[in-house]
């Protein structure tokens, strides 16, 4: 897994026009996407993950679940990303079977890295970055974690927290294998300028 991770959080992004905005991420080399719902998995909200599947099974992208093991499970998506306090690794690899993808946060603790990797975790994430509004009381990533992380992980490492196309320049010189941008991807613009950033 590498490139960026779009993170497709319901507090940033209009549902309704959700496949849209991933076809639009799609054409500029996107193929990565996490779906984050907080509020509810009502029929509409499964309706549009089912589309987003669709498109993405379509262009050979990734389509992970925020949370949600067994919905994840039932509608035979990629994989989930949990925290560190949503469910037990072993069980969520169990329910979804050895190809699935999942994704661990692990803050700013190598520890919890470390031993996430060992439960058979696909990949771990880092942050928050920077200062975010997607997050409730987000913990400030130190740069040394990250760095001392790609020392000794053998699994791909995710940073996430606050990206942009301010900074995005920073956070691709510090050579993590993902980049999770949520708001910084909200329009076409952004999605584009970023895009460019990454790929020039």
């Amino acid at each position: 897994m590498k490139g960026i991770y779009a993170i497709l959080d319901e507090s940033n992004f209009n549902f309704s026009s959700l496949e849209k905005s991933v076809e639009y991420m799609i054409k500029y080399n996107i193929k990565i996407f996490q779906i984050r719902i907080k509020s509810s998995f009502s029929k509409k909200n499964i309706s549009i993950i089912k589309k987003i599947k669709f498109l993405c099974k379509n262009h050979k992208c990734l389509l992970i679940l925020n949370d949600n093991v067994d919905l994840a499970n039932e509608l035979e998506l990629d994989g989930v990303h949990v925290g560190s306090g949503d469910a037990d690794i072993s069980s969520v690899r169990s329910t979804l079977g050895e190809n699935k993808i999942i994704g661990v946060s692990c803050y700013n603790d190598i520890n919890l890295a470390l031993s996430s990797e060992k439960l058979g975790a696909s990949y771990v994430s880092f942050g928050s970055l920077y200062k975010t509004t997607t997050k409730l009381n987000p913990i400030n990533l130190d740069i040394s974690t990250v760095k001392n992380a790609s020392k000794i992980l053998k699994i791909p490492i995710c940073l996430i927290g606050g990206i942009n196309t301010n900074n995005v320049h920073d956070v691709i010189k510090l050579n993590c294998d993902l980049i999770a941008i949520s708001k910084g991807l909200s329009s076409n613009n952004e999605i584009e300028n970023i895009s460019k950033i990454y790929y020039e």
